[in-house]
């Protein structure tokens, strides 16, 4: 691309069917469409994946990044409902209302995706990108949300990236 114009509101759609493009050919690729998304989420053999653009320079490794608006609802909404448990939870005060956060109605969200798979488990694919370099990094693991705004890390591991531009 000669422009960053497909690094803002259209790359947020497009990460999603670009995933699903490059995998629907493989064993146990499925994609479901949830409810109120704009994306189709792909499912793979029990696991949700879901692309995060964590970083522009590769150089930061998708723990150290922290989450901002490219960890948008639909992927926050899929780690509270199928991610693992956090190890810590803030307490709250008694007769405290829920935050709209978490008073958000979910149950059509998750009886989505448990028609497709049983107990399914969070991916988060993060990559690392920008318009003069392309595709920098790409990490997959699996991460806590805590208060809606950390992720906790557990496994992680790092993906082979094929050069395209520059290399």
């Amino acid at each position: 691309m000669d422009t960053d114009h497909a690094f803002g509101p259209v790359r947020w759609k497009q990460q999603y069917e670009v995933l699903h493009e490059y995998l629907h050919d493989l064993p146990d690729v499925v994609g479901v469409h949830p409810p109120g998304a704009q994306v189709r989420v792909t499912i793979c053999r029990g696991h949700l994946l879901l692309p995060w653009r964590y970083a522009t320079r590769s150089d930061l490794d998708m723990r150290d990044a922290r989450p901002g608006r490219d960890l948008n609802r639909l992927i926050r909404d899929l780690l509270i409902l199928f991610g693992p448990e956090p190890s810590h939870e803030e307490v709250t005060l008694p007769l405290m209302p829920l935050t709209p956060e978490e008073a958000r109605d979910r149950s059509a969200l998750r009886e989505a995706v448990e028609q497709l798979t049983d107990e399914p488990r969070v991916l988060l694919v993060g990559f690392a990108c920008n318009s003069d370099e392309g595709l920098l990094r790409v990490s997959w693991g699996e991460a806590a949300l805590l208060g809606g705004t950390e992720l906790k890390w557990g496994h992680v591991e790092d993906l082979p990236v094929g050069r395209s531009r520059g290399s």
